[in-house]
């Protein structure tokens, strides 16, 4: 089941996210996800939260609506992300998309990789996707689809990743490995309409920006 989480971040641009909802069983919004939600003319399925920033009258709205609401007090260990998340796992995701994860904060966006980590570990597809950015975390092999000259950047999440193997990008990979001190895999280029990136050990960043 592919489940959408919408979180507080970011968004601008909110045509660039249609396609990503026709694609989706589930939507999820974390707290003022939901406003984003709004602005979207999105029925969510679940909205979880301590409400601290969420739009009073979307929030009524939504519960007019019928949307099932579960608040959570605001003293608690996992964020309203996390949250979401947690509830996607419980309805059977196996395949979560994070959008409004990435923005002004630093200490949020960094925190919110770590929910690619959580998925990881249990064997669940995820990624994050602004207007700008798909990231993605993997300790094996992924595929991603793009265009010839379009950028894909590849960093370590670990202290070092090992028996780094690519094929569809300019500079290209075969064995290799990258420590987090100096990583060098920033800006490659795809060579093909698609890349392929494997690992032996460790975890590594595969980030797709767009300029």
């Amino acid at each position: 089941m592919k489940v959408l989480i919408i979180s507080n971040g970011n968004i601008k641009d909110y045509n660039f996210y249609k396609n990503l909802l026709q694609d989706v069983d589930m939507v999820i919004c974390a707290d003022a996800g939901a406003n984003h939600a709004y602005q979207m003319k999105i029925k969510p399925d679940l909205i979880v939260g301590d409400f601290d920033s969420i739009k009073e009258e979307i929030l009524e709205f939504y519960e007019n609506e019928g949307v099932r609401i579960e608040k959570f007090p605001p003293m608690k260990d996992e964020t309203d992300t996390q949250l979401a998340m947690l509830k996607a796992i419980e309805f059977g995701a196996t395949d979560v998309t994070f959008i409004g994860v990435i923005g002004e904060r630093f200490d949020h966006s960094y925190a919110n990789l770590s929910l690619l980590l959580y998925l990881l570990n249990r064997n669940i597809k995820g990624k994050i996707v602004n207007e700008k950015n798909e990231i993605y975390l993997i300790n094996k092999f992924i595929e991603v689809e793009g265009k010839k000259g379009e950028l894909l950047s590849l960093l370590p999440y670990s202290k070092e990743v090992k028996g780094i193997y690519t094929k569809g990008l300019f500079y290209g990979l075969s064995g290799q490995s990258m420590d987090l001190e100096m990583p060098y895999g920033i800006s490659n280029v795809f060579t093909e309409d698609k890349a392929t990136i494997e690992i032996e050990e460790g975890l590594l960043l595969v980030i797709k920006p767009r300029e």
